[in-house]
Order: C-alpha cells, then sequence, then structure tokens
C-alpha cells in the first residue's frame, strides 16, 4: 500500500506495478498542484523510468531536452553558456524539463494502467497496528470512513507527511533565509532550451526552457521581504524592469507561487511494516535540483529490496526495510548536504553581486551535488538501483 501519489509514489507504484505486484495507491481527491516544484529529471533518474515505460510517455506529453545553462547580467548581456552534460545519445542520455504536474500526472497514468495497480481517491486518517506493527490505514471518503489492511504501508506524502506523523517518527528541519517565488510565463526567451541565470544587484531571476513555448522562472528573495504584487501586470513590469531581455515572457500574478524552502531528514526511514520515501523521508533544497531524483531512485531501490520478502514472512519485509533505510538514509545525507552548499554558495550569499564568480559556481562541472558530482550527474548519489529494477 503506498500512501501519496505524486511523485515519490507514483514512482513507487510503477517500480511495484512493472513487477507485477499487487499495489494499492491512495490518493488524496484535494490535494494542491501548483508551479513551485522542480521539473528537471537527469539521466540516472531517465534511465529509471526508461525501465518502467514512462520515459517515452513523458516525451510524448511534452519535454525539452536541456542543451546549456546559461548566466548574464543586465548590463553585459551573456557572461558564460556551458553545454549541458550528455551521458549518451539514447532518450535518457541528456537532462529534460518537464512541468512538474505533468511529471506526476504521467507517472500516475502509467501507475494506473498497470493490471496489478488500483488507485484509491480518499484521505487517510490513522495507522492500523497490531502487535506493534503497521497492517494497515484508516482512510475517508466523502462521509464514508473504512480500515483497509496491507503486507506494508509506505508513506509518500510529503513534507508535512501524516504518515510520519502517525508513526512519531521526528525529523530535522531547517529554513532558509532565501525563498523563491516561481513564475509560470507563456513565451521563451534567448538561448533556447536553457537554464538561464539573470543576475543583477537585488538578486536572480533564473529562466528554465519548458515544452510548448512556455517558459518557468524563480525570483530568489530574501524571506520578510516583499512577496506580493498589485493587480497585473504588476509582476511582469517589476521582471522586465530588472530585466528587459525577459519582455516576451507573459507573466501573470495567478500564474505565481512562492516556494519556502527548507531541508528535511526523517530520523528513522521505517518501523515494523511501514517506511517512508520521498518528501516524507527527505525535503532537499532545491539548489541541487535534486529532489524528484532522490524521491525516483529511493523508490525503485525501496522495490529492488522489497519484492523478495514479500514471499517471504514479516521478518523478511522487515529486513527488507531496514536494508533500505541502512542505504537510503545516508545517500539521503550527503545529497541534501551536498544541495545546502550549493545553495550557500549560489542563493544564500551575494555571490550574484559577482557575475564571474557566480559562473564558475553553476558550471556544470562544478561540485553540485553528493560525492562531487557535476550537475545532471547522479544526484541521489553512491546508491542508484539497477536500471533493471
Amino acid at each position: 500500500m503506498v500512501v501519496g501519489g505524486a511523485v515519490a509514489g507514483a514512482s513507487l507504484a510503477n517500480a511495484l506495478g512493472s513487477r507485477g505486484i499487487p499495489t494499492l495507491l491512495i490518493e488524496r481527491l484535494d490535494r494542491e498542484r501548483h508551479g513551485a516544484r522542480g521539473d528537471l529529471l537527469h539521466p540516472p533518474t531517465l534511465r529509471i523510468l526508461d525501465s518502467w515505460g514512462v520515459l517515452d510517455a513523458l516525451r510524448a506529453d511534452g519535454a525539452v531536452a536541456l542543451r546549456e545553462l546559461v548566466v548574464s547580467t543586465r548590463d553585459r548581456g551573456i557572461v558564460a553558456r556551458y553545454p549541458t552534460p550528455v551521458r549518451d545519445q539514447t532518450p535518457a542520455g541528456r537532462t529534460i524539463a518537464v512541468p512538474h504536474e505533468r511529471i506526476e500526472a504521467v507517472l500516475s497514468a502509467c501507475a494506473e494502467r498497470r493490471p496489478s495497480v488500483t488507485v484509491e481517491r480518499a484521505v487517510v486518517t490513522g495507522l492500523l497496528r497490531e502487535g506493534g506493527r503497521v497492517v494497515g490505514v484508516r482512510v475517508r471518503e466523502g462521509g464514508n470512513a473504512r480500515e483497509l489492511r496491507a503486507r506494508v504501508v509506505i508513506g509518500c506524502d510529503g513534507t508535512r507527511s501524516s504518515v510520519r506523523r502517525e508513526l512519531g517518527i521526528a525529523a530535522e528541519e531547517h529554513e532558509y533565509a532565501t525563498d523563491f517565488l516561481y513564475l509560470e510565463a507563456e513565451g521563451e526567451v534567448a538561448p533556447p532550451a536553457a537554464v538561464h541565470w539573470h543576475l543583477d544587484r537585488e538578486g536572480i531571476v533564473c529562466v528554465f526552457a519548458r515544452p510548448r513555448g512556455e517558459s518557468r522562472a524563480f525570483l530568489t528573495v530574501r524571506r520578510g521581504m516583499r512577496t506580493s504584487f498589485g493587480p497585473d501586470p504588476a509582476l511582469r513590469d517589476h521582471v522586465v524592469g530588472r530585466f528587459p531581455d525577459l519582455a516576451r515572457l507573459r507573466i501573470a500574478k495567478a500564474r505565481a507561487r512562492l516556494y519556502r524552502v527548507v531541508r528535511l531528514l526523517a530520523e528513522r526511514f521505517w518501523v515494523p511494516g511501514c517506511a517512508l520515501a520521498g518528501d516524507a523521508a527527505h525535503t532537499t533544497n532545491p539548489a541541487g535540483a535534486t529532489g524528484m531524483s532522490l524521491a525516483i531512485t529511493g523508490a525503485a531501490r525501496l522495490a529492488e529490496l522489497l519484492v523478495p520478502a514479500l514471499d517471504r514472512d514479516d521478518a523478511a519485509v522487515d529486513e527488507a526495510l531496514a536494508a533500505y533505510e541502512a542505504e537510503r538514509r545516508p545517500a539521503a545525507v550527503r545529497a541534501l548536504e551536498a544541495a545546502h552548499a550549493q545553495a550557500m554558495r549560489i542563493y544564500e550569499s551575494d555571490l550574484f553581486r559577482d557575475a564571474d564568480a557566480f559562473a564558475r559556481a553553476v558550471d556544470p562541472a562544478a561540485a553540485w551535488t553528493a560525492g562531487g558530482a557535476g550537475w545532471g550527474e547522479d544526484p541521489a548519489a553512491l546508491a542508484a538501483p539497477s536500471p533493471t529494477t
């Protein structure tokens, strides 16, 4: 049983469903979907999605293969251009940008098409326990309350996980001084197929290419400073006033969302009969573009460890969950620490005032992620599952 149908939960449903494991995916009816989440999927993660048959569906739905990382200033124009790393010439060989809500939708649709996966639209209100073990959940759908039993329950219900809270698992959480104001915009800017940091004395506006002639941007905002704007076109006027090159973007206030940046690590990832995955277990600063990769890689690895144990007794299941924690929690620690270090370099400092130094910091060959890996390399780091998972 998987609680939560966003990236981690839908990935786990695909990982289990691709192996023919009967899986119940419980998703809220009213979960908010908006643009304040990541869009980038890197080659190591794409290989996993390809093994589930999801990558072709993502590309058919709409994806942009990113070709450059670019840094510019209003006064100097382009300061640096770096080609994005290419692992190979396969469809999984280059980082792609896909709107986050479409990533979730495609993952969910692929999972729902699997014969062994069932989707339940309901709200989990509690956990069932017997003999110190989690054996299912309580759900509410409309005015109806029910109990659903399962061999194992996986909480994939996000940073504010109700499963984690019900388990009594503590989480270490840290906030940042800088938040991101995300904008979804119509229109494209040059150069195309790029991640493009625009720098001025106020801070950073970063623009990502999106499919279908759209773009996505975020403004760095110091916590406590103004994040609201008057009626349209006030927000667009603010952005274009700082960076006239962005005048081709059609920006509406209704498509702007503030992302309050935190990093979080659960004290543990499992108890008998239950585990945590994705943001319920670890939430990272978006600086490293690693959150979805951590979630997808972790889901794949959890399935790889868990499936053989499901034919055995409960002790074998718990042994698999313990092995998952022993591997994935240290990997998450390393990934979170690396993303935190990059965030401190490029978003939590005044480095934007020195465009050349900023450009060196975002060089894709620099240490972006765990183990000193560069941008677009294995961001989950050091413990990736086999691509056939």
